[in-house]
């Protein structure tokens, strides 16, 4: 956690200065760490006394609402001029799991314009300059992070259930399941402090993996039946999904949540790649196995980036278009590899 001590100190002095009025934001189409974090952070702050919203710029999936909080979560699509005020209004903002303004939707152009200062906390690289950056890409998740700012600054008898349930949420889907990203002893350490304090690891492991509905189980099986793709010549799985079939089968936020990671099943399989037709744009998740940096291939062609392990990116242009630019670029993506050694 390099450099982060004096920066959890400045928060704190901050936190510690008068009546405050704070925004909590996620990355757009958040995920469990995104939703995770959000809830935590809320719940803490309410125990201190400090106002709290949370903002979206769209929709926080079903999934995920049972964490504390995110059901009052504020979307920017159903309410703009409430997002706009609170962010008009708003002293700290709090930017988690993501790095940059830029993946926070439509509300990139209210955040930049608030008088408010920025506290990103964080574990992807690469950070924008704000004026508090909490950032370490050794950790899980955001949502590990977020545990060690917490009881630095508040100390861990903050930590009540609802907020160890919802900071094992974040560290629980953002590793897989603890199958990747998951080998430093601190995030057991963490996940045993957060047992101490009351976390309900069966109920959390219910609501997440324990709630499918049929119309995504056929939507899934749909996918692994008949759009899954091996490639004959590399270790590369691929999964074009499209509008229609997503129309299809009834999709909602979260359905396709963990589908990326089936294919890395197969034992020949190393990188599994799901491309995803959504109305605004196509979005990308990339998987892979061992230390084959995905995140490199997101970022050089798509848009995107993130994890050794897991990453992503978006895209506009036809899905056709899109799968054509991956089936393209894998040659090159496993060249790279062979020349690091990989």
């Amino acid at each position: 956690m390099k450099n982060n001590a004096d920066e959890i100190r400045r928060l704190k002095e901050r936190l510690g200065q008068g009546t405050l009025k704070t925004v909590i934001i996620p990355h757009i189409s958040a995920d469990g760490d995104a939703a995770g974090s959000c809830s935590a952070l809320s719940e803490v702050l309410q125990q201190v006394g400090i106002e709290w919203h949370i903002l979206t710029c769209d929709f926080i999936p079903e999934y995920l609402r049972f964490l504390k909080n995110i059901s009052s979560a504020i979307s920017f699509q159903e309410k703009p001029e409430e997002c706009k005020r609170l962010l008009a209004d708003a002293d700290l903002i709090f930017m988690l799991d993501h790095n940059t303004v830029a993946r926070e939707g439509d509300l990139e152009n209210w955040v930049v314009a608030s008088p408010a200062g920025r506290v990103i906390i964080d574990h992807h690289p690469d950070p924008d300059p704000q004026q508090y950056v909490i950032s370490d890409t050794q950790v899980s998740s955001t949502c590990e992070l977020l545990y060690i700012v917490m009881s630095q600054i508040w100390g861990k008898e903050i930590v009540t259930p609802d907020i160890a349930g919802a900071l094992y949420t974040g560290i629980n889907t953002d590793t897989g399941g603890l199958s990747h990203n998951s080998s430093h002893p601190q995030t057991y350490r963490i996940i045993a402090d957060l047992l101490e304090a009351g976390l309900d690891k069966a109920y959390i492991h219910e609501r997440i993996y324990q709630m499918n509905n049929l119309s995504r189980l056929r939507l899934i099986g749909n996918v692994l039946l008949n759009k899954l793709e091996v490639n004959e010549q590399y270790p590369v799985a691929i999964m074009p999904i499209t509008r229609e079939e997503l129309d299809r089968y009834n999709y909602k936020d979260g359905d396709l949540e963990g589908l990326v990671n089936i294919p890395l099943s197969v034992h020949n399989v190393c990188v599994s790649v799901q491309i995803t037709e959504r109305r605004e744009r196509v979005k990308l998740s990339f998987r892979s196995k061992g230390n084959v940096p995905v995140n490199e291939w997101a970022k050089a062609f798509f848009n995107g980036g993130g994890h050794l392990n897991a990453a992503g990116g978006q895209m506009d242009l036809p899905l056709a278009e899109v799968v054509r630019k991956v089936k393209e670029t894998i040659p090159w993506f496993f060249e790279q590899l062979k020349n690091s050694g990989i």
